[in-house]
């Protein structure tokens, strides 16, 4: 029975006003305040193909404080490596632009036009641990919805976007050295007053890179892709089982159009051979609609079917001992399942011109915490 209430972001702009808004440097600032959660992630897929992200995570709950470092890393040919740590303390410095924690240090440039990460919490804990330092030159102006937060209960959930941009990176993955560039996305989660498990009950996120179908492969660099994301969750049936979405298209490293309407569905399910419990969709369709930036409107779908499976990550096994306790007395069996797709394509239709087919590759996330 619902006895609480999610009201969107979306849903409460009044008409007339812009749904999508700009995220300005504030925005991407820690906030640490009350009971909730929070990370700052950043997703890449370099030339070299690789993809992953480096996140720092903290969160308080049950009179505990926790940080970590979770980062992820697919090289094809080679298999995936995810790794978590304590972080231990985290530092955060001069007005937002610096905060690091054992492991993992990210600093922005004054006017938030450049990230510089360093990870290093894989290397410090093993020989064969990760490695990475990576530079991302923000490339076009960040967006909300609304002004980003969701109200769930008395509680609120935030997320904040710079959509694309250009990373340069070096490192060791594999034991193997590598340098590359390719595209990023930087993105800001917050939530208040509310216990993280509560704030949804499934997420679907992906991260789409690629080109127009019809250009040749040689002509596809980086520096000219277009990507497509989505990061999707359905508040707990407590509080509504309401949908939040928040999606974006970018064209050469420009944003070209913001949704906030966002239907994922799931197909084809397969029980999970690896124990988690859950049946797993062997196929995901996102269709976003919402505006381009000037003006018009747009719809994106994405026929999804996620090839290669990287990671399956035990949310319970990750968490310190106290943490866990509590959460397992509430949620069966927390998962997050990472999947790759090496041949996506995402159709967009804008209006006033011609349909357009992208293709290229796609990182997926999808959670469970029912």
């Amino acid at each position: 029975m619902v006895h609480k209430k999610t009201i969107t972001a979306a849903s409460l702009v009044h008409e007339g006003h812009p749904i999508a808004t700009q995220a300005v440097p504030a925005d991407f600032a820690w906030q640490r305040d009350s009971t909730g959660s929070e990370t700052q992630t950043m997703y890449f897929h370099l030339e070299n193909g690789c993809v992953g992200f480096v996140q720092i995570a903290w969160a308080y709950l049950a009179l505990t404080t926790t940080v970590e470092t979770n980062a992820m890393f697919y090289v094809p040919g080679h298999p995936s490596v995810f790794e978590t740590h304590n972080g231990h303390h985290l530092k955060v410095k001069k007005d937002s632009l610096e905060y690091e924690c054992k492991g993992l240090q990210m600093a922005w440039a004054k006017d938030h036009s450049k990230l510089t990460v360093k990870y290093t919490a894989g290397r410090e804990r093993s020989p064969q641990g990760v490695a990475a330092t990576f530079e991302f030159v923000r490339k076009s102006d960040g967006y909300k919805i609304g002004d980003g937060k969701n109200h769930i209960g008395e509680g609120t959930a935030a997320h904040y976007f710079y959509p694309t941009g250009q990373v340069s990176a070096q490192g060791e993955i594999n034991g193997e050295k590598f340098e590359s560039k390719g595209s990023a996305m930087f993105i800001h989660a917050h939530s208040g007053n509310i216990m993280p498990y509560n704030v949804g009950a499934q997420f679907n996120m992906c991260y789409f890179v690629g080109h127009p179908k019809d250009m040749p492969q040689d002509k596809r660099t980086s520096d000219n892709a277009s990507t497509f994301h989505v990061l999707q969750y359905r508040t707990p049936e407590s509080y509504g089982s309401v949908e939040c979405t928040n999606a974006g298209l970018t064209q050469e490293n420009q944003l070209k159009a913001v949704f906030w309407d966002t239907k994922v569905e799931h197909h084809d399910f397969v029980k999970d051979d690896n124990g988690s419990g859950y049946e797993l969709p062997k196929q995901v369709i996102f269709t976003s609609t919402g505006k381009t930036v000037d003006g018009k409107n747009v719809k994106v779908v994405f026929d999804s079917k996620p090839t290669l499976r990287l990671q399956d990550i035990d949310v319970l096994k990750a968490m310190p001992y106290v943490v866990r306790r509590l959460v397992q007395a509430l949620i069966t069996k927390p998962f997050v399942f990472e999947r790759y797709e090496d041949n996506a394509q995402v159709q967009v239709n804008i209006e006033g011109e011609d349909p357009l087919v992208l293709q290229g590759v796609a990182f997926h996330e999808l959670t469970q915490m029912e």
